[in-house]
């Protein structure tokens, strides 16, 4: 028989030493949820006839424990939200258990045979201690600030929000939100505002309701307007220059590909996360660099967004 383990780590509080276990029932198989440490929980569940059903049942138990704590409103990380460093500790520690056929539990999500002996290593890296002078660059006269405008500060608050993500999907996400805070989009050409203006002006003759033909007004009103991405690769290089421009670019890239969706990109694949990290981490160091820089002045336009490549 074969048992599935993972564990996670609330956030923003701690656990209720005076209930540190509870057991639900899911299909006739006991699912334990057990008090490991302060602010980490483990769920487990055994009973499963081969690994495959007990990896079944865990993605399940993974999903349903994720939803449960957001309808919770209960912040936490989970092996998936974790960075490299964080599970290369856990992996570090565990294989020497391994070593010993003794299964390390852990936050990492896995299946292995219920009789196998286990042990919580709680393996997870010391937190980085914070030395007080590290700031003393609040020292510094204002003239080595750019306190920019109230854009500045909403930019650099979300940046804020992108470095304390434990997910790197998430920093990234945050980072690119950030430059977008700072795009000002400008109009397309005049001869594709003049082709949509004519499209606008048919569509009474097209057979539809009200209701369709207030949608496809302001699908063309909108695309009159240059796209976010163009905007922003603009903005970039009128202030970074056009290699940075060119980088902001492929991070967007990514990050539409996160948030729409894209199959080959986005997979549950537990090692495919090191991509998407230097991503986060470059564009981070780029929103913060154009957010430095920026200064709320009109940005570099010849009024023809349409032809920026």
């Amino acid at each position: 028989m074969f048992t599935y383990s993972f564990a996670i780590k609330l956030t923003d509080r701690t656990i209720d030493t005076s209930s540190p276990e509870a057991v639900f029932e899911i299909d006739n198989r006991g699912v334990k949820v057990e008090r490991m440490a302060d602010d980490v929980f483990l769920i487990s569940s055994q009973g499963y006839p081969s690994k495959s059903a007990a990896e079944f049942e865990l993605v399940s138990m993974m999903m349903k424990v994720k939803i449960t704590l957001l309808k919770l409103k209960i912040p936490h990380q989970d092996w998936l939200s974790f960075n490299d460093d964080q599970r290369s500790a856990t992996e570090a520690i565990g294989s020497m258990f391994i070593q010993a056929n003794i299964v390390p539990i852990s936050y990492q999500p896995q299946a292995y045979e219920s009789a196998r002996h286990t042990h919580w290593p709680a393996a997870a890296p010391a937190a980085v201690e914070f030395v007080l002078s590290t700031l003393g660059n609040i020292a510094l006269p204002d003239s080595e600030f750019n306190f920019g405008t109230v854009r500045t500060l909403e930019a650099l608050t979300v940046l804020g929000l992108a470095l304390a993500a434990p997910h790197a999907k998430s920093k990234l996400i945050l980072s690119m939100t950030a430059v977008e805070i700072l795009i000002t989009r400008d109009t397309v050409e005049q001869n594709i505002v003049d082709a949509l203006d004519e499209l606008r002006d048919r569509i009474p003759e097209i057979d539809c309701t009200p209701e369709l033909s207030k949608k496809l007004e302001k699908v063309l009103d909108d695309a009159k307007r240059e796209s976010i991405s163009k905007a922003g690769k603009r903005l970039v290089k009128t202030y970074l220059g056009g290699q940075k421009a060119k980088k902001f670019y492929d991070l967007y890239d990514v990050r539409s590909q996160l948030v729409h969706g894209n199959p080959s990109r986005l997979t549950i694949d537990l090692d495919g996360h090191a991509d998407i990290e230097k991503f986060a981490e470059q564009g981070f160091n780029l929103a913060l660099e154009l957010t430095l820089a920026f200064n709320g002045e009109e940005q570099e336009s010849t009024g023809l967004a349409g032809t920026e490549q």
